[in-house]
């Protein structure tokens, strides 16, 4: 290994964990499915893509640490704040639109399921359950069920036992999908070339 692959090694590594971290914290503005995707579409190597991988969801799982543990903590500062009428057209159009939405057959299946997986999280080692559905399918999100798991009795290393395994399932699974598609190493070739 040369001196520009070492490095091109260590920014990719930097990159995963700065990502991880940053999707841990502040999921809706870093998505890490997305970054899954672009790592999937630059890189050839199996073996450094599941390398980038794991050094992504452990990155992860150390932010997804952080916000139970301020979860643990400050469960007793909480207050509760009613929302306030949207102020501009569109928000208002937003609000209709998720109304319609929220009476759906699909809308009310996916709340029922949501709540009953939620309800587990009040069960000492049962909430494992949801935090693996959560972390491995996006049901409920992850983001709420860190803050819920943070703030009930589950204990630490379940939770982050449960969040490595099912977002590392979940990221080799859809890293290694896209590699084997013929469409997608179309694109990986012609990426190539702009690079």
């Amino acid at each position: 290994m040369d001196g520009s692959e070492l490095i091109k090694l260590t920014v990719a590594v930097l990159v995963s964990i700065s990502v991880g971290v940053g999707a841990a914290l502040v999921p809706m503005f870093v998505n890490a499915e997305v970054y899954i995707v672009a790592l999937a579409a630059n890189i050839d190597s199996r073996s450094l893509l599941a390398f980038l991988i794991v050094v992504h969801v452990a990155a992860t799982t150390v932010g997804k640490a952080f916000v139970f543990q301020l979860a643990r903590v400050g469960t007793r500062r909480l207050k509760v704040i009613e929302p306030k009428p949207p102020r501009s057209a569109v928000g208002r159009w937003w609000r209709r639109v998720r109304q319609r939405y929220s009476r759906t057959r699909f809308a009310g299946w996916m709340r029922r399921l949501s709540t009953r997986l939620v309800a587990l999280l009040d069960h000492r080692y049962a909430g494992g359950l949801t935090v693996f559905s959560s972390s491995l399918l996006g049901l409920p999100p992850l983001a709420i069920v860190t803050i819920l798991a943070g703030a009930s009795r589950q204990p630490r290393w379940l939770f982050l036992t449960m969040v490595f395994t099912g977002r590392l399932i979940q990221f080799l699974a859809l890293a290694f999908v896209l590699h084997g598609l013929p469409w997608f190493e179309d694109l990986r070739h012609r990426l190539e070339g702009l690079w």
